[in-house]
């Protein structure tokens, strides 16, 4: 808001000085050059700009430079000073309740269209349906949900996406596990001879994890199943080891259909529990082989010319892109390497059309492990052989996280067994989770301290927003509703009636908003400047958010919104909310309102809640 009115009379300050400036004009270009920041030193002032980068432009110093800006700045009344190359502009009390007046009065603070005319499908998560989530497809998922969240806010169209890797390898090893659980069960009834059950149990599991003997007893609930499975052991030698290659698809599909429909099912359910949704999943057998979309995007990929056959088997030249060596895509059995499926999943994405016959997506992004970095330019070589616009591909790779339990890093609590991501859901919350998953950039490792993310200290971010914003609507009840006078027992009026709070909040001004200043210079410069840091961290929300979306890092809010609670926490030490000063009430109470409409859409864009009482 403020930034932005400064941006603007920057600009009108370069050409009203452009004749002292060698003839520079406010172009796109120049204007890029100019940032304006908060200064480290309050005394600097409330914002500077370092105007250093126009040197070159017009063969002057910087410190003339700012000389000729500061005067234009003088004509339209605003406090500037000049210290070297930087023009540091001091704004007025009025000025500085602006973003108030804007917040308070806001019906989705931060909302603007940084992104506006961008049509983003993420993929994200993308878990096989082999098991349980992990910690690390939590923070996939807080991550990529709040991006769309955050894109959402910044004008773009964003679609969520969940790839189903149901058709590879893994699916077969998955129902290889259950059907050795199914024979441990049937083996204990006795339904199973002890020869026939070590035949088919001298390979280690797959699948260790005990989360399969649970599938194994509901699988065996349908009896029809039951008999199945006795039907084609049956049909098993006795003599001899039985191997999982030896296993017939008509004794493992109905057990990968299972496996998938149980643990997909189980994995969506933890999703909407975060509050993660997608608009679509993706099976990679039902929606890729079913329609045949490995064979047509090689079948392209020859018509590129940048696949060749050796050795029976087909290569994609992806050192033509950079790549240390070629690419095997069709093995000589005839099956498929991982990569073709991919190929095939993004030619199917960017040839996705809208109702108009448009491109769905102008930007495709992807949330990958840390360990996928190599597979990046392989992907991205594939799309430029296929004809697709490279530059509209992106991959964010997230890091692991380490789980801190006791004050240390584990992989399994001394007292509390933490393996799964609903294991943490269940020890700290929804709330913990996802704003610990997002507290730092994705490109970063995440140490998330259990015990410090259940705690309700300062030190804990979740908490010490959520009590800023809880504080916020207690001021606010106290100003807006009766009381109860504690010795009398007497009812007693609100300090300000509803309907003329919501009136006067309606129709403010920055000028009505003034009498919030009353007493606060009295008591010390020290005190002023904590009120007016409030006011300039506020004015820096609509940044922020445009900020998140366009380098993709929902850590910023969550970092701002920590900010913003501490200043609002200093400012309350010093500054009493409601009086018997009716006007100064009004103008604070503003203050708080949009103090706690900023941190709860923070809290809402990272899927976080916003408690009224804590």
């Amino acid at each position: 808001m403020l930034k932005q009115q400064l941006y603007e009379q920057l600009a009108t300050a370069i050409q009203s000085a452009s004749a002292d400036l060698g003839g520079l004009s406010p172009e796109p270009s120049v204007m890029a050059l100019l940032k304006w920041e908060r200064p480290r030193q309050v005394d600097h002032g409330d914002y500077a700009v370092n105007v250093s980068p126009l040197a070159k432009l017009t063969r002057m110093p910087p410190p003339k430079i700012a000389d000729a800006l500061a005067n234009a700045f003088r004509t339209k009344g605003y406090d500037v000073t000049v210290l070297g190359g930087f023009l540091n502009i001091r704004l007025s009390l009025e000025m500085l309740l602006l973003p108030v007046v804007t917040l308070a009065q806001s019906q989705a603070p931060g909302k603007n269209d940084a992104l506006l005319g961008e049509k983003i499908l993420l993929e994200y998560v993308s878990a096989n349906p082999t098991g349980p989530l992990h910690i690390g497809h939590g923070r996939w998922a807080a991550l990529g949900d709040s991006l769309i969240r955050i894109f959402r806010h910044s004008g773009a169209l964003a679609s969520p996406e969940f790839y189903v890797n149901d058709a590879g390898v893994q699916m077969g090893k998955i129902a290889i596990t259950l059907f050795r659980r199914t024979l441990e069960i049937l083996h204990d009834e006795k339904a199973v001879p002890d020869a026939v059950y070590t035949a088919c149990t001298s390979e280690e599991l797959p699948y260790p994890g005990e989360y399969v003997v649970a599938l194994a007893q509901d699988y065996l609930v349908n009896n029809a199943r039951k008999q199945a499975i006795l039907e084609q052991v049956k049909g098993l030698p006795e003599d001899s080891v039985i191997l999982h290659e030896q296993l017939s698809e008509t004794l493992l599909e109905p057990l990968k259909a299972f496996c998938r429909e149980k643990l997909l099912a189980e994995q969506v359910a933890l999703m909407e529990t975060l509050g993660v949704r997608f608009d679509r999943f993706f099976s990679e057998k039902e929606d890729l082989y079913a329609r045949n979309l490995p064979e047509t995007a090689l079948k392209k990929l020859r018509q590129s010319g940048k696949v060749y056959e050796q050795d029976g088997a087909v290569w994609f030249k992806t050192t033509d892109y950079g790549d240390e060596k070629d690419r095997v895509l069709k093995k000589s059995d005839g099956s498929f390497t991982y990569l073709t499926p991919d190929i095939a999943y993004h030619d199917d994405k960017f040839s996705r059309k809208d109702a108009s016959g448009e491109p769905a997506y102008n930007r495709i992004i992807n949330i990958w492990g840390a360990d996928h970095h190599g597979y990046i330019p392989r992907v991205k070589a594939a799309i430029e052989a296929l004809g697709h616009p490279v530059d509209q591909f992106e991959v964010l790779l997230g890091q692991l996280v380490n789980l801190i339990i006791d004050g240390e890093k584990t992989r399994m609590g001394k007292r509390r067994k933490m393996l799964t991501l609903a294991d943490v859901v269940d020890e700290v919350g929804v709330d913990a989770t996802r704003l610990w998953m997002v507290w730092k950039p994705a490109e970063t490792a995440l140490d998330f301290d259990v015990d410090l993310a259940t705690s309700t200290s300062h030190e804990n971010p979740v908490f010490y927003v959520q009590y800023a914003h809880a504080r916020c609507c207690s001021i606010l009840r106290n100003a807006t509703e009766s009381q109860i006078d504690t010795d009398s027992g007497e009812t007693l009026a609100p300090k300000v009636q509803p309907q003329v709070f919501e009136a006067f909040v309606s129709e403010t001004g920055p000028t009505d908003l003034l009498p919030l200043f009353n007493g606060i210079a009295d008591s010390g410069e020290a005190s002023l400047n904590t009120v007016k840091s409030l006011l300039l961290k506020l004015d820096g929300f609509d940044d922020i958010v445009a900020d998140a979306a366009r380098i993709r890092s929902p850590h910023l809010i969550a970092r701002y919104a920590v900010d913003l609670s501490a200043e609002f926490h200093a400012v309350y030490q010093i500054c009493r909310m409601i009086s018997d000063d009716q006007a100064v009430t009004l103008a604070r109470l503003t203050m708080v309102l949009a103090l706690k409409k900023t941190l709860a859409q923070a809290l809402s864009l990272l899927g976080v809640s916003a408690p009224e009482r804590m």
